[in-house]
């Protein structure tokens, strides 16, 4: 396939088919062998270079975006039926990506027999194994991936997990769904978002810096499990509640922003600022929610993460606590409860 399209319309732009500067290079190369009729060793010597430049691929950007892998473009291709009329099975795919990843293993073995008559092969096959392991971002890890899915979608076997480590020895990076990310990358967005939220939240307080915010200090009877139970309804809270909100409403600077005043009982309120003041706090709890996946332990499912139960009902007990001034979420769904008759319970 690349082949017959390097020369194509295409020529000179490298991303038309997903091959760097170096692998079309190998490609042409090729292509010249094939058109002056070289001999089967020497064509032997040029197909392999290819397929080195090929599968011995490292992406090293984050979350690299699908069919940037020439090999992942290749299997696009090779899974459409023949005239065209749509794709094949999704049981073919397997087997294609089979044959791919037996290439991959055995250009890996061909390449540490050329290598061992210049110097030893030790560790990790002198580095060679990152391209035939899982997890990776690599074509063979791209592959073993894509092999997942397409079991999953036939019902054969389920799919990889979200995250694993990458090397755990030295623990430098990720891979979610397959794609590398380094841990520096989410401690500099951890940071960010916390400068963030930090901003967010002045904006929220609406001039309250100066409240004594000790003051809300609630109690939490974790072990409590009878029905419409939560910490912030319990009748031993309650004052703490008053407090909280009296020291909300008789801030001067809360009543300028957010009313003109009172007629009797009756508070003329700014609705454009109430608004505002609203889509700020909803803000603020994005930033939140994306500390909350990223910190919080094991990535959360989405239906898991927003249908928190926040007071015990009759089948189950609530999902938010209060813990040592820290608000504690507690994920009580698992899809393998059928299975297993029991939770699994994650704390975020």
């Amino acid at each position: 396939m690349f082949v017959r399209g390097i020369d194509l319309e295409y020529e000179n732009d490298g991303e038309a088919h997903g091959l760097s500067g170096r692998q079309i290079e190998k490609v042409r190369i090729l292509k010249a062998g094939l058109l002056e009729g070289l001999g089967d060793e020497e064509m032997d010597e040029r197909f392999h270079a290819m397929l080195t430049t090929l599968f011995f691929q490292h992406e090293t950007h984050q979350l690299m975006d699908e069919l940037d892998c020439p090999v992942q473009r290749f299997l696009v291709y090779a899974s459409v039926a023949p005239g065209g009329t749509g794709f094949i099975s999704v049981r073919e795919i397997g087997r294609l990506i089979a044959k791919l990843l037996y290439s991959i293993r055995s250009c890996v073995f061909n390449e540490v027999l050329s290598r061992t008559g210049e110097n030893t092969i030790d560790g990790e096959l002198g580095g060679l194994m990152a391209y035939a392991s899982d997890m990776l971002q690599t074509p063979f890890g791209f592959l073993t991936e894509t092999m997942h899915f397409a079991a999953s979608v036939a019902g054969e076997a389920g799919g990889l997990p979200q995250v694993s480590w990458i090397g755990l020895e030295s623990g430098q990076a990720l891979a979610i769904h397959g794609k590398r990310v380094e841990l520096q990358q989410i401690k500099k967005l951890c940071k960010s978002l916390l400068k963030q939220a930090k901003k967010q939240l002045d904006h929220v307080k609406r001039g309250m810096k100066t409240m004594d915010w000790s003051r809300f200090d609630p109690e939490d009877d974790l072990t409590e499990t009878k029905e419409g139970y939560s910490f912030v309804t319990a009748p031993n809270n309650t004052a703490v509640k008053d407090k909280l909100l009296h020291s909300f409403m008789v801030n001067e600077d809360t009543q300028q922003f957010f009313t003109k005043g009172k007629i009797g009982k009756r508070i003329l309120w700014r609705p454009k600022e109430c608004q505002d003041w609203l889509k700020q706090g909803k803000k603020l709890l994005g930033i939140f929610a994306v500390l909350c996946h990223v910190l919080g332990g094991q990535p959360a499912r989405g239906s898991e993460f927003t249908t928190l139960r926040w007071r015990n009902s009759v089948d189950e007990d609530r999902g938010v606590y209060w813990v040592n001034c820290t608000i504690m979420l507690l994920a009580t769904y698992s899809k393998t409860r059928s299975i297993t008759r029991r939770n699994k319970l994650i704390p975020r």
